[in-house]
């Protein structure tokens, strides 16, 4: 079936994460998304959200959605064909940011519709069958107590056989105490990832990083800013721990250049930064030609879809900030994602859900 798009509504809604999102840097209490509905002539509806991380950013990220929509009407569904415009036309503008971001909405979009109208889950119209998909436990505390009880939790409960957290305390040791107590709550059998969020120095990051591979860590993600290529390289020659990132890099572009720098052991691209369902495809080829294990961040329905057509598919990342406001969020059995059978990307809003927490932009 030849789609047409008739209109792109938009809305927003701004819902409590529970619990929040705590690291080094800041506390992330609430969820704005701003959710896209492409509509098309021929009646399938397709819709995609994206997650801007704060309220002040809810308003300006959903008047681009509205507006580059508005600019669709009348085109064919066709995602690869309006990226490569769509990217050529913000040019001037710079497409990266809350640019980037609405793009990728809309793109998520576009080929949500596409797997609608085929009736089948998006993965298979990218080339690939469902499966169970393994996972890492995103932790949400911060600090050892709490850290260890959310660990034994997502063990227990989601059968999970992989933890990341959030570290960066100012003392070297009550990091150290922190993956000591977690090790302690999951036992030898689960493995043990950190993220530093950027935080650190190089000096430092070399020094923790030492100290963390003595504990078994099994990736040390954003050690340092993410645009210090030659420093986050430097740190790989020193380090026996696998140096991880990706969930800051804007685009393929932003993402080839790190890994000519050799910037990483492993990848881990966010749906939204990276360019939605047709820049993923793009990074999995780039992750692919270096033989780079490829993870997900974050959007886990739309992850689910697009690690089985990955070729070096490795962990998705189970933070789930969506499933407050759907009727079906997605499941996790023997610390495995269920991918669903459901059509495109697997999403069934919850109408009263997205009235209760709108947001007024």
């Amino acid at each position: 079936m030849r789609l047409t798009i008739q209109e792109v509504a938009v809305r927003a809604v701004d819902a409590p994460l529970d619990p929040p999102l705590r690291n080094s840097l800041n506390v992330i209490p609430r969820a704005p998304l701003v959710i896209a509905e492409l509509r098309t002539h021929q009646g399938v509806t397709g819709t995609a959200y994206v997650f801007p991380y704060t309220p002040v950013a809810l308003g300006a990220t959903a008047a681009l959605v509205r507006n580059i929509g508005a600019g669709l009407a009348g085109r064919e569904v066709a995602p690869a064909t309006l990226w490569a415009e769509l990217h050529n036309a913000y040019r001037i503008l710079g497409t990266e940011g809350l640019v980037q971001i609405a793009l990728s909405c809309l793109d998520m979009a576009l080929w949500d519709a596409l797997a609608r109208a085929a009736g089948q889950p998006l993965c298979r119209l990218l080339g690939a069958a469902p499966r169970p998909l393994p996972i890492y436990a995103s932790l949400r505390g911060w600090g050892a107590a709490m850290l260890a009880e959310e660990a034994g939790r997502a063990v227990a409960g989601l059968g999970a056989r992989t933890v990341k957290f959030k570290v960066g305390q100012p003392r070297l040791e009550d990091d150290l105490d922190t993956v000591r107590a977690v090790r302690a709550a999951v036992g030898d059998g689960v493995e043990i990832l950190v993220d530093y969020n950027q935080g650190l120095t190089r000096p430092e990051a070399a020094r923790r990083g030492l100290a963390l591979e003595a504990l078994d860590v099994r990736w040390l993600e954003e050690p340092l800013p993410v645009d210090d290529d030659a420093g986050l390289a430097a740190l790989r020659g020193q380090l026996r721990v696998p140096v991880q990132g990706g969930e800051n890099w804007w685009g393929p572009k932003g993402m080839a250049r790190a890994l000519e720098a050799g910037a990483v052991d492993l990848c881990m691209p966010d749906a939204m930064k990276i360019g939605g369902v047709t820049g993923w495809q793009q990074a999995a080829a780039l992750a692919a030609a270096k033989r780079i294990p490829m993870s997900s961040h974050i959007f886990v329905e739309a992850s689910a879809q697009l690690l089985p057509a990955t070729p070096t598919a490795h962990l998705l990342e189970h933070l789930d900030v969506a499933g407050p406001l759907l009727r079906t969020p997605l499941a996790v059995k023997d610390g495995m994602a269920v991918v669903p059978e459901r059509p495109g990307l697997g999403l069934e809003w919850d109408a009263a859900a997205l009235a209760r927490w709108a947001a007024d932009v």
